[in-house]
C-alpha cells in the first residue's frame, strides 16, 4: 500500500512541476500596464487614421544599423513612429522626460533582435517584429520575412525594455 502512495505522489509530483513550469505571475503589473498602453496607443491610432484597431499592427525591424518602427495596415505604412515613442508603450515614462533615450531604445531593440535571431538561427536584417492589438490583448509576433516564425510572450519584450 506504501508503494502504490509514493508512486501516485511522484507522478502528481511530475505533473505539478510541468504545470507550474509554464505559470507566470506579473507580480508588479507592469505587463497588464504594458497591455493597457499598447491597446490605448492602437484605439488613439485607428481614431486618427480611420482605420479599423485590429487591421493595424506596430512592425519593428532592423536595416543594417538602424531600427525601424511604423504602424502598417495591409503590409503598408501608415505612420512612422519615432523609436522614442516605444518607451511611453513600455513604460510609464514620457519619451521626453529622459535624456539621450533613442540610442538606449535602439541598443534595447536591438538586444532583443539579435537574441531572437540567435535562437532562430538567421541575421537580425531578416527578423521583424509585428505588435497587435485585438480585444483589449497584445499579440507579439515575430516573422522572417513574411513567413511567421513564432509568438513572443509580451514579458520577454517587456523584460528588455525595463532590464
Amino acid at each position: 500500500m506504501e508503494r502504490k502512495t509514493k508512486r501516485k505522489s511522484r507522478r502528481l509530483a511530475t505533473k505539478l512541476k510541468q504545470a507550474v513550469q509554464h505559470l507566470h505571475v506579473d507580480v508588479f503589473g507592469y505587463e497588464a500596464k504594458v497591455t493597457q498602453n499598447i491597446s490605448s496607443y492602437f484605439t488613439r491610432l485607428s481614431q486618427e487614421t480611420g482605420i479599423s484597431q485590429p487591421c493595424l499592427f506596430l512592425r519593428i525591424f532592423k536595416d543594417q544599423d538602424m531600427i525601424h518602427v511604423g504602424i502598417y495596415y495591409q503590409g503598408r505604412l501608415v505612420k512612422k513612429i519615432p523609436v522614442t515613442a516605444l518607451i511611453g508603450l513600455f513604460t510609464d515614462i514620457e519619451a521626453s522626460d529622459i535624456f539621450d533615450v533613442e540610442v538606449k531604445v535602439s541598443n534595447k531593440i536591438t538586444s532583443f533582435l539579435q537574441e531572437l535571431a540567435t535562437t532562430q538561427k538567421m541575421n537580425t536584417a531578416q527578423l521583424q517584429i509585428c505588435i497587435f492589438s485585438r480585444d483589449s490583448q497584445v499579440v507579439v509576433k515575430a516573422y522572417r520575412g513574411i513567413d511567421y516564425i513564432e509568438d513572443v510572450p509580451l514579458r520577454k519584450l517587456i523584460k528588455h525594455f525595463m532590464g
